[in-house]
């Protein structure tokens, strides 16, 4: 097998074994044995367990990064965001990338706190351009784009999270339509409109 070939499924097989038994009890020796190499192998690709959970962190956040596309000014704009926010939810719903993006990458060491701190950074830095664009085309109320991004990334992750954790599924389509019902219509019922 070509050297990247297997350093991929090296990568592919941790990230398996991380998802199923998190950081902290999954052992090389738990990797290997997922990918039926010997632990000499293991090593001549990566110098620690630490370094490959620090590739599958990456991998996952490029591949939730990579599922929102730009939005076409010349195209309806609110069908382009309910489908970026489905593919998104769609993503990061993904059993494997809750468990260790959202719960297992957390607080083990600085380094990755850091790749952590950098992936939110990058998230809300995206919401904030998209939340300026469409505060200029009129379609976002003004306000503080910094907050609004924060809330909007709570809005969406939070639910994930506390489904994995309460071990209740998470009906997709559901989370995307009560998102978008509450970004287009608020929160608060006025009584005295009815």
């Amino acid at each position: 097998m070509p050297p990247e070939e297997r350093r991929a499924t090296i990568v592919a097989a941790a990230r398996r074994v991380f998802a199923a038994r998190g950081y902290h009890r999954t052992g090389i020796a738990d990797i290997v044995r997922e990918v039926h190499v010997a632990r000499g192998t293991f090593y001549r690709y990566f110098d620690s367990k630490r370094e490959v959970f620090q590739l599958v962190v990456e991998t996952m956040m490029a591949e939730v990064v990579a599922v929102v596309r730009p939005i076409d000014l010349s195209h309806p704009v609110v069908p382009q965001v309910e489908a970026n926010l489905d593919r998104l939810v769609q993503a990061i719903t993904a059993e494997d990338v809750v468990r260790v993006l959202f719960l297992e990458a957390v607080g083990i060491d600085e380094e990755g706190d850091d790749v952590l701190r950098a992936f939110y950074a990058a998230a809300l830095s995206r919401i904030e351009t998209a939340l300026r664009t469409g505060q200029a085309l009129g379609v976002i109320r003004s306000g503080d784009v910094g907050l609004k991004a924060r809330l909007l990334l709570g809005l969406i992750k939070e639910p994930v999270v506390q489904a994995h954790l309460q071990g209740r599924p998470l009906p997709t389509h559901d989370l995307v339509r009560e998102l978008t019902t509450l970004l287009r219509h608020g929160l608060i019922a006025d009584p005295t409109a009815r």
